[in-house]
């Protein structure tokens, strides 16, 4: 489910979609850890983002403290 906010993004401007879309040559420590050569920006996004959920690595208490 996308924020409305997005999705009129989304539709005002197409190309910004694409590029989220679009087949990107990785990096070679991307490549690694993605373990492929191509994917899109969105799918690389997706799992590191995952990655770091899975392993714990988000610094919200951090966050918090400096915030309080």
């Amino acid at each position: 489910m996308l924020p409305q906010r997005m999705k009129k993004a989304m539709t005002d401007n197409p190309k910004k979609l694409a590029n989220l879309i679009d087949l990107v040559n990785l990096p070679s420590t991307l490549r690694e850890f993605m373990g492929q050569s191509q994917t899109s920006r969105l799918g690389c996004f997706k799992r590191v983002w995952s990655y770091i959920k899975e392993n714990n690595l988000q610094v919200l208490t951090i966050l918090v403290s400096r915030i309080n």
